[in-house]
Parts: structure tokens; sequence; C-alpha cells
């Protein structure tokens, strides 16, 4: 008789559950794959097997693993070995063809053609032909048993429309953050507002977009801000360069971070300008520092922004986003109380989203997929 619940956790590189500091190193995918396990395992006390394609460093001394031989793997095979297996639930992060309680982490926006101008559709159609061909056969194979996970509703209807899996197939478990303060700390006017933007991939995450309008921001207003932007490739960025050098902007750039804390405690407001975001974890860890954020409406974390707790901005309209901008920082200066509304919003905000919390909603989830 089992004394626990236990769990099939599948996904390709198990060493991504164990590295230090994965929002520095592999972004948001892996921070979340982090998180589930870690609360599965220790806060709530499942008993997890890893079934992986690289099995774990010795450093991490990983106990419980199964590794799957690469050469050998058939999706269909392991899907009914572990059917045999009497596990309780099945959670699968990275693995193509295998579909149950599967993680969807990647944003499927790439894969869409109908939504760009015919130029943009006709150079995806060459040069990624081959990879939506290959990303769509992946989904061919689907049954009405096979239930997707998503971290936002925006990843649910991206891949109902790009791949014709039915919405009710894909549920949504919205991912969590660490609680920084047991309380809302005291928030002090710190003179100029500062913007913080986090650029490792300058065009997605929309780093220049987010300069070019600063700049006009700082034109049409006059009035004043810095930036303070993670911007690991900022030397061989020749445009952010440019930018900053065109406008006068007052920015300070960043490395790469391991420890985000500086930074979340330097800055005023979060922006996430990105143009396809799964999620945008940064956007709970900002708002667990009292952080009042500035969303794109492409990215999933905009469904839990508002105008109580910070900023969304319509992705197709450069100066809704000029204008944005503008706003908060009026808000900064001429109005502080608006301002402590909105940081302390933003924290009440992170409260609602807990790693555990998101752990039990992927139990809750498989409940429903392996208890018919």
């Amino acid at each position: 008789m089992k004394n626990k619940p236990s769990i099939a956790f599948i996904i390709k590189n198990s060493n991504e559950l164990f590295i230090e500091h994965p929002g520095a190193t592999s972004g948001g995918g892996t921070v979340v794959a982090q998180n589930l396990y870690k609360t599965l395992t220790k806060e709530l006390n499942y008993d997890v097997d890893i079934y992986t394609f690289t099995k774990p460093d010795e450093k991490f001394h990983a106990t419980k693993y199964i590794e799957i031989d690469k050469q050998q793997y058939e999706a269909k095979k392991l899907t009914e070995y572990l059917d045999k297996q009497n596990y309780d639930y099945i959670i699968t992060i990275n693995p193509d063809d295998i579909y149950r309680g599967k993680l969807l982490q990647t944003h499927s926006l790439l894969y869409r053609l109908e939504n760009y101008p015919f130029i943009i559709n006709m150079l995806k159609s060459i040069f990624l032909n081959s990879k939506i061909r290959s990303t769509c056969r992946q989904y061919e194979n689907v049954t009405a048993k096979d239930t997707f996970i998503a971290v936002s509703y925006k990843i649910k209807h991206d891949y109902s429309y790009n791949f014709g899996i039915p919405l009710t197939q894909i549920k949504v478990a919205y991912p969590g953050c660490k609680q920084i303060y047991d309380k809302i700390p005291v928030i002090e006017q710190k003179g100029i507002p500062i913007f913080g933007i986090i650029a490792n991939s300058a065009i997605n995450k929309g780093g220049h977009l987010f300069l070019l309008a600063c700049g006009f921001a700082k034109l049409i207003s006059k009035l004043n801000f810095k930036i303070i932007m993670i911007a690991p490739k900022y030397n061989k960025d020749i445009i952010l360069k440019s930018l900053v050098k065109l406008f006068q902007l007052n920015i300070k750039i960043l490395p790469k971070q391991n420890d985000m804390e500086y930074f979340y405690k330097s800055i005023d407001y979060l922006a996430l300008p990105s143009k396809n975001e799964a999620f945008g974890l940064v956007v709970l860890e900002a708002m667990a520092y009292c952080k009042p954020v500035l969303v794109s409406n492409t990215a999933g974390s905009a469904e839990i922004t508002n105008s109580q707790n910070g900023f969304i901005f319509n992705r197709k309209s450069f100066f809704n986003l000029v204008k944005n901008i503008i706003d908060m920082t009026n808000i900064y200066h001429n109005d502080f109380n608006h301002y402590k509304n909105l940081a302390s919003n933003a924290y009440k905000t992170s409260l609602y989203f807990t790693w555990e919390n998101f752990c039990n909603a992927i139990v809750s989830i498989n409940k429903l997929i392996f208890k018919d």
C-alpha cells in the first residue's frame, strides 16, 4: 500500500531541476520546471520518479531517476509503460509526442502566419517551413484522452488555434513566485522614477522598442526618469547603443544577474514589452517586490495585470506605449499616493500566485485526467 501519491515526472534534461539561478541561465521555463519539482517533493511530499534523456550530474545527488534511451525512444511505448506503473499522476515538461499532463511553456505564435503582413509570412514560410511542419506533426496524434496545461489563457488559445487542439483539452495553471516580504514594506519616493527592463533578447523582449518609446516620451513630456536594463549583449547591440546616444537616455546597463534582488529593489516600475511571452515570470517577481508593472497585451502576464497593480499597453500601437511611459512618470512625480496604491496592490497580487498553489492546480488537473 502506497503511503503517499506517486508522480512520473518526464523531462528531457533533468539537470534543469537542480541548477542554481535557473532564471539567469535558462529562462522562465526552467524556473517553472524547477519550482514544480521542488514543491512537489519537499513542500507537498509527493513520491516523484524522474524520467529523463539526460541523467542528472552526480553533484546534484538525484536519487530517483530513470534514464530514457534516446536511440530506442518511442513515445507510444513509453506512454504504455507509464500507464502500467500505477502512477497517480504523470507530468510532462518537454519530450515530444507525450501528451498526458503536458505542460506547455513555449509560445506558439512563432508558427502563426495568418496575422502577419504578406512579406513576413513569405519569409517565415521560406526560412521556418521545416520547423513549422515538424512542430505541427508533433500534434497530429493527439487523442481525446490527452490533456495539456498552459501557463496562461493566451497560450491555451494559441495552441488550440495553431495546432487544432480542442480548448477543452487545454487547462490553465498560472505559475508562482517567491514571496519576499511578510508585509508590505515602506514605499518611499526616491526622486525620479526608475524603469527596469530585462532584455536578454532585445528584439523579442522589446528592448529596442522600449528605449525608442522612452526617447519619444522624454521629448514629448520633458519629464525626468531613469532606466535600468539587464542586457548581457548590449556592447554588441548597435541599435540599443544608438538609441541611448540619440535620445541621451539616463540609463544603467547591467550584465546577466544571478541574484535579481538588487535589480528589483533598485527600480520603481518593471516593463515587459515582449512581443511573444508565454507568461513572463519577471512580472510576478517584480510584484512580489512591490513594483507596479507595464506589460504588453501580447504577454500571458497581462491576464493578471490591471489598472490597480500596473499598466497594459497595446503592442501594435507604439504611441500607446509612449503614453503609458509618460502617464507612469507623471504619477510618480505628481501623485505619489497613487503610485503607492499601485505598489501595494502589486504586492497583494503576488500573494495569490505561490508555487504551492501552482502545484496544487497541476495535481487537480491530473486528477481529472487520470481518475476518469
